[in-house]
């Protein structure tokens, strides 16, 4: 039920009224017979709406209503009254007056009528309450935004212009509302021309918008743009843009947000030319090297380990892990150097040492390994050198069978490598 304030000096009619109100299941009245006394009663209560009577001592009516606006109260207001004159009703609606009724005549047909004028005025209230709310929150999640957002309507009048809009052009919210004929291109082009919000209306202005690209998903609008800043400098802008709608459906406008990825964009180039140069190192050092995953897959190698493994890079990168290249018995010791080089106490880990290993062909060379910590990630760097002629040419000058039929010997560099700055 509505709570109602309703004020008349007649007591009689007080009773009478919310006797037949109440009894309608939708109000809860409460009565005064002064103003003074109903603003007493406002202090302390919370209502849906108030009638009044017009013609009462001391405050009348409509002075009472003004009291009740003056103060930004904007609770349904019906006066209920005697008097009809035409410029009392002119007076009363100009005041904020949600309705004037007339008392008189048949009694169950003046409180009928009471009855449906307050209800209407209470769920009247509440509608442009809810409206309003909701256009707050809408403001306030736009506001909210990280990217510039501005919206216009078919037009091509601003409608939006949230906050990080203002901060990104330049331009205040107060001097872009209400404004047409390409406006909100200025801040950020310099010139009046359609942007990526006004091709979802009209496609065929992307050559006038002078795009390099446009990508289109359904209804919704990407590009990417560069222009001139007022700085001089180029800057890159990400733009997103899609039609507004009504609940039936139909489009009433566009809205658009816009991101300055220019810092992006610089570090994705920058990262583009450092692995570019990682690359060409990776590639030219003239040593046979790979990158190791945590789980011993071989993610990466250059061409000098194709021609010493006799693998190709599509055979090997992310399909077969190191130790399968590595003879059995040596595979033991360096598993365990893998597992104990992830841990905090590995310093005593050697970083250089010779092995044996398995080529494509099947045949057993000697490798002399470097491997090092790649920074911040779990992946190592390895590089080989095939020392197996020059062991062959040690031992042949020492007098001793050829190397790889004596026993195993394996060499450990008495200086380890740090890992990778």
């Amino acid at each position: 039920m509505f709570p109602v304030l309703y004020v008349d000096d007649e007591p009689d009619l007080l009773a009478i009224a919310k006797l037949y109100l109440e009894d309608t299941g939708k109000f809860l009245i409460d009565t005064a017979q002064s103003v003074p006394a109903a603003m007493a009663l406002l202090e302390s209560s919370q209502y849906e709406a108030i009638i009044s009577d017009y013609q009462m001592p001391g405050t009348d009516g409509i002075q009472f209503l003004k009291q009740i606006r003056a103060s930004g109260n904007t609770i349904p207001f019906v006066i209920f009254t005697g008097r009809g004159r035409e410029e009392i009703v002119i007076q009363a609606l100009n005041e904020g007056a949600d309705f004037y009724i007339q008392k008189g005549g048949e009694p169950e047909s003046q409180f009928t009528e009471l009855t449906h004028k307050v209800r209407q005025a209470i769920l009247r209230r509440k509608t442009e309450q809810r409206i309003c709310d909701q256009e707050r929150r809408e403001s306030d999640i736009l506001n909210f935004l990280p990217e510039a957002t501005f919206a216009i309507d078919t037009n091509g009048i601003v409608i939006v212009w949230n906050q990080a809009m203002e901060k990104s052009s330049g331009v205040a919210a107060s001097a872009m509302l209400g404004k047409g004929d390409y406006e909100y291109a200025l801040p950020f082009y310099h010139e009046r021309r359609p942007v990526l919000v006004d091709l979802v209306f009209a496609p065929e202005k992307v050559a006038q918008a002078k795009y390099s690209f446009i990508k289109t998903e359904g209804d919704i609008l990407t590009t990417e743009t560069t222009y001139a800043s007022p700085k001089g400098e180029d800057t890159v802008l990400w733009a997103k843009a899609t039609p507004l709608h009504d609940t039936n459906g139909a489009v009433i406008g566009a809205i658009e947000s816009i991101r300055d990825i220019t810092d992006y964009r610089r570090a994705k180039n920058a990262l583009e030319l450092s692995e570019r140069r990682y690359r060409t190192l990776f590639e030219n050092t003239g040593t046979a090297m790979f990158i190791l995953e945590e789980d011993m897959l071989v993610s990466l190698v250059n061409s000098e380990f194709e021609k010493i493994s006799g693998y190709t890079k599509e055979e090997f990168e992310g399909k077969r892990t190191w130790i399968e290249l590595v003879v059995p018995e040596d595979a033991v010791w360096m598993k365990e150097f893998h597992r104990k080089r992830r841990q905090k106490n590995s310093g005593d880990l050697p970083w250089h040492y010779e092995f044996r290993f398995i080529t494509k062909k099947r045949t057993i060379r000697t490798m002399f390994l470097s491997i090092a910590l790649i920074p911040d990630t779990k992946q190592t760097i390895v590089s080989l050198v095939d020392i197996t002629d020059r062991n062959e040419l040690a031992d042949s000058r020492e007098g001793s069978e050829v190397r790889c039929n004596k026993p195993r010997r394996i060499r450990v560099d008495s200086q380890r490598s740090q890992p990778l700055n």
